[in-house]
């Protein structure tokens, strides 16, 4: 297992304040499986790639995917999972319960992941993901996904959409403990810039070859991969869970509301 043990307690204890008991981390969050030497998904790393030690294969799904056999998947050497929970506010993806029961009775470790619109209230897209992925210690940290398909026809000022996501981060991060994991496109990055992954893990895009940012979480190689299980194309990625779990957590004293976006 890749990080199978910590004695870190991601974040303060949550709950508690409406009569439910609260819960904390326990010293096996985020365990994925390595990924074997023979596995069949490598065959999706680069011509002449390879996994560093502490990386592990997995993929990102919704139900585009349509219906998965987890089991096949798993068989194929994947570790880890991020299924879209939803997108906006209002909509919650078909599959997302399905995936996630059948990738953790697979034995593939599953992560939330919300697609973000700029015509909806941060707070209120943050109420609808927490309705759909409630906080739960053993899955990877959930994932904010910023990209322009289906958003608004006129893009709103920069000013306004950092506070729509700093609203969405300090509801999903309070109720979760940790910080999230945060996925964006090259145009959302040249439009408004990233100011929100101060202090959070990326999850980036990079296709042919690793990143050139060195400090990477999450490395999507692929939009086309193969992967048993699934008919069809699935997004392939790499994950350093070590870097995850250092990036998602929450420092003592510092509360899981303050982020970044306030300080500038």
């Amino acid at each position: 297992m890749v990080g199978g043990c910590t004695a870190t307690v991601f974040g303060a204890l949550r709950g508690g304040g409406d009569g439910q008991a609260p819960f904390e981390a326990d010293d096996a969050a985020m365990a994925v499986t390595s990924t074997p030497a023979d596995a069949a998904v490598l065959a999706d790393l680069p011509d002449g790639g390879r996994l560093m030690p502490g990386e592990v294969m997995g993929i990102d799904v919704s139900s585009h995917q349509r219906d998965i056999d987890w089991a096949q998947v798993r068989a194929d050497g994947i570790g880890f999972a991020y299924l879209k929970a939803t997108e906006g506010a209002g909509f919650t993806d078909t599959h997302f319960r399905k995936n996630w029961d059948g990738a953790r009775a697979a034995g593939v470790t599953p992560g939330a992941y919300h697609y973000f619109t700029l015509c909806s209230s941060g707070t209120k897209q943050a109420e609808d993901f927490l309705s759909a992925a409630a906080p739960d210690d053993s899955a990877l940290p959930p994932a904010l996904d910023l990209e322009f398909d289906g958003s608004c026809e006129e893009l709103p000022g920069a000013s306004a959409v950092q506070t729509e996501i700093d609203a969405f981060t300090a509801v999903v991060e309070e109720a979760w403990g940790r910080r999230l994991l945060i996925y964006s496109s090259s145009e959302w990055r040249r439009h408004y810039g990233l100011p929100v992954t101060d202090s959070r893990a990326d999850w980036l895009f990079a296709a042919g070859k690793r990143p050139s940012q060195e400090d990477w979480a999450v490395w999507q190689l692929r939009f086309d991969g193969t992967v048993a299980g699934i008919d069809g194309p699935v997004d392939i990625d790499v994950a350093r869970i070590e870097t995850l779990r250092e990036h998602s957590a929450i420092p003592e004293g510092e509360g899981a509301l303050a982020h970044p976006l306030e300080e500038k």
